[in-house]
């Protein structure tokens, strides 16, 4: 085999994934349980030169085989599924099938850029899904309420034995996030740094460790794009456009929006910095999202000087 660098495709689902591997255009499909990741690793073993494997997120199934090549020290890279799409289109690929899928992801790779996922530890993995499990239960609860308020009687009595459950478990999965953080120095020191930002607290700390494990290594630039609150130029000929944001980590920006209303209320560079943005007669909302802006690349360069980048 006498390719130098290799790009390996991997769609997933709930019971199997697919594998290319290109420039050698190999398929290969395998179960999606840890024999058949033992035999992907397998099969991975043959091939020198393996310059990234490219994944997407798939609702959870992907996490077995990206903890595992993680865990063999490949070299992983997870794109969002929509610039997957996209790509896919732009090379005139419309047709979509498991395998067409796993030569799009493996193309991708090839063709452009992609940033390498660093490996979690086990308390950085549980505490990526005890946030998980918080924003199903406070999901689950305002779904709840929603249905109380159209009830009366036993179905609204059972209604208010739900939501006592729920917010219990919330509670719980509130005060494990507390002790997962706890655990790990590592992880209790970035929590630290980031709530020393007024507005910021244990649980805004715990989505922002959880969902932007990047944060503290990216620029200013990047880490505001990559949360989706940078604004982007929307200008063509002679027509100049609006700068909207776009994109981006949702989840992020809401626990950042949460976050910069107290900000606003409390913290004088904050408040300072929104109120000159008001009275040059920016919208509030723009002006919202500046502070967002502000304060995570605040967060950014505050974790970036405090916390060592792992070599």
């Amino acid at each position: 085999m006498p390719y130098a660098n290799r790009f390996v495709g991997i769609d997933i689902s709930k019971s199997s994934f697919d594998v290319c591997v290109l420039p050698d255009e190999e398929h290969a499909t395998f179960a999606n349980t840890d024999e058949g990741i033992g035999a992907f690793l397998a099969l991975l073993g043959r091939f020198k030169g393996i310059e990234r494997l490219i994944l997407e997120p798939t609702g959870g199934y992907e996490r077995a085989v990206e903890a595992s090549l993680l865990a063999a020290r490949m070299p992983v890279a997870k794109i969002n599924a929509k610039q997957v799409r996209q790509f896919a289109r732009a090379c005139g690929q419309l047709s979509k099938t498991d395998r067409i899928d796993a030569f799009i992801l493996a193309d991708y790779g090839r063709r452009l850029e992609t940033r390498l996922l660093d490996p979690r530890s086990p308390a950085q993995s549980l505490l990526k899904e005890l946030v998980q499990r918080y924003r199903q239960l406070a999901h689950m609860i305002v779904q709840e309420k929603n249905r109380r308020e159209k009830l009366t009687g036993k179905t609204k009595v059972l209604i208010e034995e739900s939501l006592r459950f729920l917010s219990d478990q919330r509670h719980a999965v509130t005060e494990d996030m507390q002790l997962c953080i706890k655990s790990d120095p590592d992880l209790a020191k970035k929590a630290e740094v980031l709530m020393s930002l007024k507005g910021i607290g244990l649980k805004t700390a715990c989505f922002l460790l959880a969902d932007l494990p990047e944060l503290g290594t990216l620029t200013k630039g990047q880490i505001a794009k990559l949360v989706g609150v940078a604004p982007l130029n929307r200008d063509s000929g002679l027509m100049r456009g609006k700068r909207m944001i776009s994109g981006g980590r949702r989840q992020i920006r809401d626990a950042l929006y949460i976050a910069a209303l107290p900000a606003i209320r409390f913290d004088p560079t904050m408040k300072g910095f929104y109120t000159r943005l008001k009275t040059n007669a920016k919208p509030s909302k723009v002006a919202l999202v500046a502070v967002m802006r502000k304060m995570i690349i605040i967060l950014n360069a505050r974790l970036r000087a405090t916390v060592p980048t792992p070599s």
